[in-house]
């Protein structure tokens, strides 16, 4: 199965293959005190400070199919009405549960990657984005959307550390596609795509979807989001 990035970066790779399995897996839902979206009852939604993000656990239907038996796939859609831009960090996105467990995503990118990249190493997102910028560090990796002008700081180590919890197959490059860029989204701006997120609704009751955005510059919050989720 062709990988994008998998000749790019190297690390001590934990396989998902040889992650124990249990009969099946749950589903996971919008719990009972969420607001659902009428036309989609799988997604829940929270507006604050006029950021409203849309979430759903139980929508991937790409490839493979039993990705949700070894991760938990979750997208996202965020619209940004907030009068600010607002940073959009795999880090600052998290699986809340139970006994203070946190279940964090895997960047389907690596972030530190050989440069250039050829043609065939580009991805161009399933879901197009408005009034996005891409983090300047992947911006060989998504030519078709404008990279934001200044270098967005983060906890390199959570990206090195995630990443290598990818096997030897994954993730593909549909998932790549399919997955959320991240990057700085302007005011007026939606952005959708999946989080990656280690598996959680094989061992938890109930999650709750947590994201703390911040305006462009990394400085100021702009709000924090929870959503929250039964497994079944």
């Amino acid at each position: 199965m062709p990988r994008l990035v998998g000749a790019l970066w190297r690390g001590g790779a934990v396989a998902l293959a040889l992650m124990p399995l249990a009969c099946g897996h749950g589903r996971m839902l919008p719990a009972a005190s969420a607001r659902v979206l009428p036309d989609a009852p799988n997604f829940a939604v929270v507006e604050l400070a006029g950021v409203r993000v849309a979430a759903s656990g139980n929508d991937w239907t790409g490839r493979p199919t039993d990705l949700a038996d070894h991760l938990t796939p979750v997208k996202v859609r965020i619209v940004n009405h907030s009068g600010k831009a607002i940073q959009i960090l795999y880090e600052r996105f998290v699986l809340a549960g139970g006994r203070g467990h946190r279940y964090r995503p895997l960047p389907p990118v690596p972030l530190f990657h050989d440069k250039p990249l050829d043609a065939v190493a580009t991805l161009r997102p399933i879901f197009a984005p408005a009034s996005f910028f891409v983090r300047p560090a992947y911006r060989d990796i998504y030519p078709s959307i404008p990279p934001w002008p200044t270098r967005l700081r983060s906890d390199d180590r959570f990206y090195e550390t995630q990443y290598q919890l990818w096997g030897e197959d994954l993730p593909t490059v549909e998932m790549q596609r399919l997955g959320l860029p991240e990057g700085v989204l302007a005011d007026g701006g939606e952005l959708s795509g999946f989080l990656y997120f280690e598996d959680a609704t094989r061992r938890e009751s109930q999650v709750v979807f947590k994201a703390d955005l911040r305006e462009g510059k990394g400085e100021d919050a702009v709000t924090s989001i929870a959503i929250p989720f039964h497994i079944e």
